[in-house]
């Protein structure tokens, strides 16, 4: 099992930045994504967990082959991302060298990312709208994070069976 597939925070992580991509600056559309974020069925978290594992999967496979000629192991990355989207974390102590290589690789992760959402949502039947409305659930609803984890955990067990 890949280092990633054992952290779906920092997966989550860059979901949730990545959901801003798919955001809107109409404040009454924002009205409408929060007041969606009530009614988020489990049937679109389970949608959002499949897109979640599919990106997973690209991601993992990305940073692999983006990182394989640097100096620098795809777990010090994770590491190092994981931190700098945490503020409550300690700083990583990061050298320049590795700074350089966050520099190079993350638009690049970026890029794929989006690409790799667009598909996944796509394949699993969830549209750009309901995705946000997902995202800014999980980034403000502790029940939907409730639910989210059940739902993950359920699947995650049931992958392993």
């Amino acid at each position: 099992m890949k280092f990633f597939k054992q952290s779906a925070a920092f997966v989550l992580g860059f979901l949730l930045m990545a959901g801003s991509v798919f955001a809107q600056g109409n404040p009454m559309q924002q009205k409408m994504q929060q007041t969606q974020a009530d009614s988020i069925t489990n049937e679109e978290l389970k949608k959002f967990a499949a897109v979640t594992s599919d990106v997973n999967a690209k991601i993992d496979e990305k940073i692999d082959s983006l990182l394989a000629d640097k100096e620098m192991d795809p777990k010090r990355f994770q590491e190092i991302m994981m931190k700098q989207r945490n503020p409550q974390s300690d700083s990583a102590d990061v050298t320049d060298q590795e700074q350089k290589t966050i520099d190079e690789v993350q638009p690049k992760l970026m890029k794929v990312q989006q690409k790799e959402i667009m598909n996944a949502m796509e394949k699993n039947g969830l549209q750009p709208q309901r995705f946000q409305a997902i995202v800014k659930a999980l980034q403000s609803n502790p029940e939907v994070v409730k639910r989210y984890r059940q739902i993950t955990q359920e699947q995650q067990q049931s992958d392993q069976n």
